[in-house]
């Protein structure tokens, strides 16, 4: 089954194009937020091993703890929280 999506038609397992988002920095404090479809984490740089908490969809009041973050990664997270870490940015796309 195709999707239509943006004008266009995509196949049942292609990635459909994400349409909105929103940055968030440790600094920022906890966020809460509707599931996320991924999470863009910008990490300090390769040397480095950062670190992220997140909850995901799936476990409501409860944070994970994601460590030895090393470079700039997409990761198809369906989260709903943020909550300090060490990197530079997490940008949450819809």
């Amino acid at each position: 089954m195709d999707i239509k999506a943006f004008g266009s038609y995509y196949g049942q397992t292609s990635q459909l194009p994400y349409c909105s988002g929103f940055v968030w920095t440790p600094s920022d404090g906890e966020k809460s937020f509707t599931t996320s479809r991924a999470v863009f984490v910008e990490a300090k740089g390769s040397a480095s091993k950062d670190d992220l908490y997140v909850q995901m969809n799936d476990m409501p009041g409860q944070y994970i703890h994601v460590e030895n973050i090393a470079g700039d990664m997409e990761l198809p997270w369906a989260a709903t929280a943020l909550s300090g870490g060490s990197v530079n940015g997490v940008v949450v796309l819809y």
